[in-house]
């Protein structure tokens, strides 16, 4: 621990107390470094690679500090480094898109700054003066600094409602950049959920309910629109959206009193989806450069199947302990549990449906390309970076001890049949879906979202256009002078001269005869 508060201001400090902060601390570091490496191959051809590292350099920077700061102040300098330096890697490209989706992700990141300090303002009056967690653990919380922090960090974390920035900014960005954003950076949401909110609080006890409904909805939400879309990377964010709500009734179920159940399969949760997603970003990236041999897609499914949760995956293993949870007394008892797993049961349908969908929409842009190209000793690098994360997602279930124990509970044959079922049944509506050709109009697919307009409204309120000034004509004599003399050449001068003589003959004869 590093105590700065003879420093900085009353409780400042750093340093991995707790297994929340140095799991959370390792998985970021672990998809941070891995998507720097692949950037060096990725971005090298990049005209201003430059900019692309200072910005990446400091989201990095920013995502680290706020792991480790065991007080709110700094924990907010973090989260505000990291949230404003994305918004390099979002526009980074430059093109039309990244510019629409920059603006939206710095106004709504600004806005989530906006509330979170206000709540921070709220919680450290009420704690005295103290910024440490240590202290506002024993300060009971209000309805208000509890909304204020729910909406500032949620616009962050990306559940529904508050994702509308992440389908736009994960396309726009880099491959590497969207790996961060969505393995890293969004977590940086659910964490301040955490330890801004401490568990067991009764006031806290009230938002548990309106929490899972809404992560519920988020799961679900995140999968159907995903259907209505064709790039890949888009279906990527809106599959964030979706895995991020089942994190956030993770979230909802540790403010209970039983909170030493819950977080070990939230902890699990948020480190296997940023390894998972953070590879499918990558492959998604090398996917769009180049057609690819047949036999990459492994590195494909392998995450996939992992989000899936196949049996004797690190995936099967969360949804279990997940499912389990739900399914005990943790859950509070206006909330019916068999309701709730049913509802898990549907969200892995609706996930391998949306992998299912993800993996046609890839194979749609390999067609673009004619024929496949010698990958390539840089391809096999970005490769190899894949593998690793690929590594990192059959090791954790298998070697981290709170993994273990929950894979351990999926090795029985009744488990092995209730993670399989879904699967099972996600594929057979996919092919029958692709045997009846079952689509929606063609106008229901790949729509710009309606608050890229909202957008645009709101720059112009701050940033005002150019009024309308009646146009001042002059004449440019001189230029009139010039633009002759160009023209006077031997042949037009002689030409205008018949002209001119033909008429006055013809005026003479008029004169004479009339």
């Amino acid at each position: 621990m590093i105590d700065l508060s003879s420093w900085l201001w009353p409780g400042a400090g750093l340093g991995l107390l707790t297994e929340l902060q140095q799991v959370w601390w390792y998985f970021t570091l672990s998809l941070w470094c891995v998507a720097g490496i692949f950037s060096l191959s990725f971005m090298a051809q990049s005209a201003h690679k430059g900019r692309y590292w200072l910005f990446f350099s400091l989201s990095f920077a920013g995502n680290m500090l706020l792991i480790g700061a065991l007080d709110a102040i700094s924990f907010y300098i973090g989260f505000s480094i990291m949230s404003l330096s994305a918004y390099g890697l979002v526009v980074d490209s430059g093109s039309k898109a990244a510019r629409r989706a920059g603006r939206l992700y710095l106004q709504l990141a600004i806005l989530g700054e906006l509330l979170l300090f206000a709540a921070l303002i709220l919680r450290a009056s009420a704690a005295g003066g103290q910024y440490d967690w240590q202290s506002w653990q024993q300060v009971p919380l209000d309805h208000l600094t509890i909304l204020l922090t729910i909406l500032g960090l949620g616009l962050k974390a990306g559940f529904w409602p508050l994702h509308i920035w992440l389908p736009q900014a994960h396309p726009a960005a880099p491959a590497p950049a969207s790996a961060v954003l969505s393995g890293a950076m969004i977590k940086a949401g659910i964490l301040g959920l955490i330890v801004f909110l401490p568990s067991g609080d009764p006031q806290l006890q009230h938002w548990i309910p309106y929490m899972v409904t809404l992560g519920f909805i988020s799961a679900v939400f995140g999968v159907l629109a995903s259907l209505l879309y064709r790039q890949p990377k888009v279906i990527l964010a809106y599959s964030s959206v979706s895995q991020v709500g089942y994190i956030v009734v993770l979230v909802a179920l540790a403010w209970t009193a039983d909170a030493v159940a819950v977080l070990p399969v939230l902890i699990a949760y948020a480190a296997h989806h940023a390894f998972a997603k953070g590879a499918l970003f990558l492959y998604a990236g090398i996917n769009a450069k180049q057609r690819l041999p047949d036999y990459w897609q492994l590195l494909y499914w392998g995450p996939a199947l992992a989000l899936m949760a196949v049996p004797l995956s690190g995936g099967a293993a969360i949804k279990t302990g997940l499912k389990s949870l739900l399914s005990s007394d943790v859950v509070p008892g206006w909330l019916n549990g068999e309701v709730l797993t049913s509802l898990l049961s549907l969200g892995a349908i609706l996930t391998a449906l949306l992998f299912l969908h993800l993996a046609v929409a890839l194979q749609r842009q390999q067609r673009e390309y004619q024929h496949t190209a010698d990958p390539g000793l840089a391809l096999y690098w970005q490769g190899a970076r894949l593998v690793l994360l690929l590594l990192i997602l059959i090791w954790l279930p298998w070697y981290w001890q709170p993994m273990l124990q929950l894979s351990q509970h999926t090795l029985a044959w009744s488990k092995i049949w209730g993670l399989s079922w879904p699967l099972l049944a996600a594929v057979g509506i996919f092919m029958l879906g692709r045997w009846q050709q079952w689509r929606l109009p063609a106008r229901y697919y790949d729509r710009n979202s309606p608050v890229l307009a909202w957008s645009l409204r709101l720059k112009r309120l701050y940033q005002p256009q150019r009024q309308w000034q009646a146009p001042v004509f002059k004449f440019n004599w001189r230029g009139i002078e010039r633009a002759c003399n160009r023209t006077a050449t031997g042949s037009v001068v002689g030409s205008s001269a018949l002209v001119v003589l033909v008429l006055l003959v013809l005026i003479t004869f008029w004169q004479y005869f009339a």
